[in-house]
């Protein structure tokens, strides 16, 4: 009898090895501020990787009901190619989108962007730090373990404000910020990668089972 290898995804569903998986990480700004949005895909082996397939900065201005609208658009054009988790920040703005998703029918894990030092929450509603995630991103960019292709659109910008980033301490309290710098202090490329890489990184491991092969 001809046997199928599945992964048991951890969320109810059974993934035949071999498939893709992509997580978008959907960083949102004030009315101000740009939206952006990352999507990267993830190689399982002795370390993951991830390759970014997709970086967008949304239209300044652009309304959050349109921001929800293009990202599930986003999802589901993503969908047809493979598994596809969405990771919000629900900082914030990040709440009136969420419910826009969530009646358009698409569950994204939400993250609040904490400035704390350890992780809260459970499920889909999870707390992270800023100094988290962001360390997350950087220590994976430079084990090699985050590929930015030349040709992907803001790729220039993104690896700027992964240099702009900086550590600031406070005297005081001894605790860690981290903010963009100099004069052009934009973090959103940086912040929706991380959110698709720590999420991706850190998510509930895979666990391998046999199935029958039918037919």
């Amino acid at each position: 009898m001809a046997v199928a290898k599945f992964v048991f995804s951890g969320s109810g569903i059974y993934l035949r090895l071999g498939a893709k998986e992509f997580f978008i990480g959907l960083d949102l700004g004030q009315r101000q501020d740009f939206s952006a949005q990352a999507c990267v895909e993830r190689y399982s082996g002795p370390a993951r990787c991830y390759d970014l397939r997709h970086l967008e900065r949304l239209n300044l201005n652009m309304s959050y009901p349109a921001v929800a609208s293009h990202t599930r658009n986003l999802v589901a054009k993503t969908m047809c190619h493979g598994t596809t988790t969405l990771v919000i920040d629900a900082t914030g703005v990040g709440a009136p989108v969420l419910d826009l998703l969530h009646a358009s029918g698409v569950r994204p894990i939400a993250i609040t962007i904490t400035g704390g030092r350890k992780i809260s929450g459970t499920g889909r509603l999870l707390g992270v730090p800023k100094r988290i995630l962001i360390g997350t991103l950087v220590k994976l960019f430079g084990a090699g373990r985050v590929r930015i292709g030349a040709k992907i659109p803001y790729s220039t910008e993104l690896i700027q404000e992964l240099l702009n980033f900086q550590v600031r301490v406070n005297p005081r309290t001894r605790q860690e910020s981290y903010a963009a710098r100099g004069t052009q202090k934009h973090d959103d490329l940086v912040l929706a990668l991380a959110l698709a890489v720590w999420y991706a990184e850190h998510a509930a491991t895979a666990q391998e089972v046999e199935i029958p092969a039918f037919g």
